[in-house]
């Protein structure tokens, strides 16, 4: 994805950049935060947050000789291309701003310190957009992976909405939504369309209220539950 040895720069500004995470939540449930998905995916970093090498501590990140330091993307659409392989249908797109020491390369950089912006989720399993987290029964010593997920498939389940998940980053500013673009052609059977037929501009995706639709999710997923158990009634008369 990103080779090459590229060239140590520093830089005064953030830089922006695009990548995509595994989310996760404290044992305690008192603090989100995320791992990586190649070797650091066993690292936990926050949203605010500087690089180590866990092969060797001793030199400065990122280093010529060695791989470490945090990976990002140029753009919106190739960190979302990433999203499309099986092995990372569960992970959230992230904006983060890029700062300290880094090294540049043909499609990305790799770099000392991030600060997440924005993260976005994709589709649940079943297809639909993922609109709230829910614990997907993995994680690492201390830490609890969750997993992006429907209403529907929710239901039943504690859910974390994406604006709780935001809050409990503890970086101010931080801002988490649905990435409903990729979903915008397609409808369900009875037509309605999963998202607004407008074009999103990249960077820029829909305005709809994160918390209203944490909101409808929750109480959709109950709407679900209580017509399985009206069924199962129903079924036993």
């Amino acid at each position: 994805m990103i080779n090459g040895r590229g060239t140590h720069e520093l830089s005064s500004t953030p830089l922006t950049g695009y990548k995509i995470a595994t989310p996760m939540i404290s044992a305690g449930g008192e603090r989100t935060a995320f791992t990586g998905v190649g070797a650091g995916r066993k690292h936990v970093y926050l949203a605010s947050d500087t690089a180590i090498c866990i092969n060797d501590a001793r030199h400065a990140v990122p280093n010529a000789v060695c791989k470490c330091g945090f990976y990002c993307l140029h753009t919106l659409n190739a960190a979302r291309d990433l999203t499309c392989a099986p092995e990372n249908r569960g992970t959230v797109l992230l904006e983060v701003a890029v700062s300290g020491r880094y090294r540049r390369y043909e499609q990305g950089l790799r770099f000392e310190h991030q600060r997440v912006r924005k993260v976005w989720t994709g589709r649940c399993e079943c297809g639909r957009a993922a609109e709230v987290f829910t614990d997907s029964g993995d994680g690492v010593m201390g830490w609890r992976q969750l997993s992006p997920c429907c209403a529907s498939c929710a239901a039943g389940k504690p859910v974390l909405p994406l604006p709780t998940f935001a809050q409990l980053t503890g970086q101010d500013g931080v801002v988490a939504a649905v990435d409903r673009q990729p979903l915008r052609h397609f409808c369900s059977q009875s037509g309605l369309f999963f998202t607004d037929d407008r074009v999103v501009a990249e960077g820029n995706l829909p305005g709809r209220d994160p918390l209203l639709d944490a909101e409808l999710a929750v109480v959709n997923a109950r709407l679900d539950e209580l017509q399985r158990q009206l069924s199962r009634l129903l079924d036993c008369e």
